[in-house]
């Protein structure tokens, strides 16, 4: 019994080196490069400007107030996530014009 008590606080260790050894060869084999902090940050920009358009469709698209009231939460939520990113860009001194 302890000995399986023992392979279960093991698990998730492999599982991570697992994921870890598949990531490694994964980046291998498609040449990608890690990113940049400044290319991070920017990826997360546009995918949260992205976000914050797909949640003004959404909030257009819905006509019953309760979703109304999600929908105006959700648009507020996006909007605060892209100034995040955008100060940070910012701070870092990020032109986002070179990455397009």
């Amino acid at each position: 019994m302890a000995d399986i008590k023992e392979d279960y606080k093991k698990r998730p260790e492999k599982i991570m080196d697992t994921v870890r050894l598949f990531s490694e060869k994964i980046k291998e084999l498609s040449g990608n490069k890690e990113l940049t902090e400044e290319e991070e940050i920017v990826n997360k920009l546009r995918e949260a400007f992205e976000e914050w358009k797909k949640k003004e469709i959404y909030f257009e698209s819905v006509t019953e107030p309760d979703l109304i009231d999600h929908a105006i939460y959700e648009i507020e939520a996006s909007k605060i996530k892209y100034i995040y990113f955008l100060k940070k860009a910012k701070k870092k001194d990020i032109r986002i014009k070179s990455y397009l």
